[in-house]
């Protein structure tokens, strides 16, 4: 690879701006025509919450749309589960049923929808609900335990139709069923990509006469094509173009790309850590450390509690993991079992869950969020004051009961 001096470097971003700036101006002029990507479900809620709700909202015979069944029905030929006989004149859509994303049953076949947006499968979310409608299920009749386990059906729901080879808590993840406790259960694997889009597309035919509920659907599907990389997002050729004439500049800038990430982090953990140090608070109540992130899974910001006695407990902590930073109360120890003694947890059992703030970002999306704001140090802190402070009392409680207290 050709080496570059400081001169190529300004010559390729000064490029790359008028460049950029160029299709800036093209993306204003297509606006000011009234061509444009706003979309109502860009802006409720998030990603997860928000395509559950709607997607709920339409398969409900019974919800504000007034077309009984019609949606649940083309929903089941979309995803080619006809056969597993939900009667959807009966049914009934339940939206975040103990958890459960969506729930659908007739009082005799139970689907339950896990939508998986960007988030992992995790603390076994898929083995829980199942053992919870089997549980519910034995409770109303007395068939055998392998005729409940045939009465179920799980849809898997992520944007593309990747593979799915694991699931947490699952024991084996086949084609088309899930082996759990011993058990076979009925399994599907969909998609937004496929599915989702061939149901909208579906509904839309039938109800070509309803003009207001045609538009929300077919903001939807545009919603979904986006979020798919089907959408007609205004293109950036030329920036694309400018990359592809400047490819081994753009490597080269590439190849440091995770250096600057690792350091423009770091700096701001640094100044957090810095002014939390000088905090009353902290001095007074909580041990404070700070370790800086090399290519290794480390907290970079460690809040414990000032009294605390025990070698095995939870504290607060910013996680810096090579592609994601993690935030919130975290266990020392992987012999403490938070589960297993009833105390709420996520992300395999390490992080606190229920009242317990947490959050997960990837690097580029937590720089692009904090570093460009000249507040976000101040606002960051002010964040983890407030939750150290409303978790105090309830760490304290978790940490005598880890310890037998």
């Amino acid at each position: 690879m050709a080496e570059f001096n400081e001169k190529d470097y300004k010559s390729f971003f000064a490029e790359f701006e008028k460049a950029y700036n160029e299709y800036e101006n093209k993306v204003k002029e297509r606006r000011a025509r009234g061509i444009h990507d706003y979309n109502i479900f860009d802006v409720l809620e998030t990603k997860e919450v928000k395509h559950s709700k709607f997607i709920a909202s339409l398969l409900d015979p019974k919800g504000l749309h007034y077309q009984g069944d019609l949606f649940l029905r083309e929903f089941i030929n979309a995803c080619g589960i006809s056969d597993f006989g939900l009667d959807a004149s009966n049914a009934l859509v339940y939206r975040e049923y103990k958890n459960i994303d969506i729930y659908i049953t007739d009082g005799d076949k139970h689907i339950i929808i896990e939508n998986k947006l960007w988030t992992s499968d995790h603390d076994e979310q898929v083995a829980r609900y199942i053992r919870i409608i089997i549980g519910e299920i034995g409770e109303q009749n007395e068939d055998s335990l392998s005729e409940i386990y045939e009465r179920i059906l799980v849809l898997y729901l992520t944007p593309s139709d990747d593979v799915i080879k694991k699931l947490d808590g699952i024991d084996e993840v086949k084609n088309d069923s899930l082996i759990i406790d011993n058990n076979e259960i009925a399994f599907k694997h969909i998609s937004y990509k496929k599915e989702i889009i061939e149901w909208l597309c579906r509904v839309k035919d039938e109800i070509t006469n309803l003009m207001d509920l045609t538009a929300i659907i077919s903001q939807y599907e545009k919603a979904v094509k986006i979020l798919t990389n089907q959408g007609e997002r205004m293109a950036n050729d030329i920036v694309k173009e400018q990359i592809r004439s400047n490819y081994e500049l753009c490597a080269a800038i590439y190849d440091n790309f995770k250096s600057v990430e690792i350091e423009l982090t770091n700096n701001f953990f640094e100044k957090v850590y810095s002014e939390l140090n000088n905090n009353l608070e902290i001095q007074d109540n909580w041990k404070l450390s700070f370790n800086k992130f090399e290519n290794k899974n480390i907290c970079v910001i460690e809040i414990t509690p000032e009294e605390l006695k025990y070698n095995k407990y939870v504290r607060f902590v910013v996680e810096r993991k090579t592609n994601e930073i993690l935030y919130g109360f975290l266990k020392n120890n992987e012999e403490i079992k938070l589960k297993d003694m009833n105390i709420q947890a996520q992300y395999y059992d390490w992080y606190l869950a229920g009242d317990f703030a947490f959050e997960s970002m990837t690097p580029k999306d937590f720089i692009l969020k904090n570093i460009e704001n000249e507040n976000s140090v101040e606002e960051y802190i002010n964040r983890i004051l407030s939750d150290i402070k409303k978790g105090k009392d309830k760490l304290k409680e978790i940490n005598n009961k880890i310890n037998g207290d």
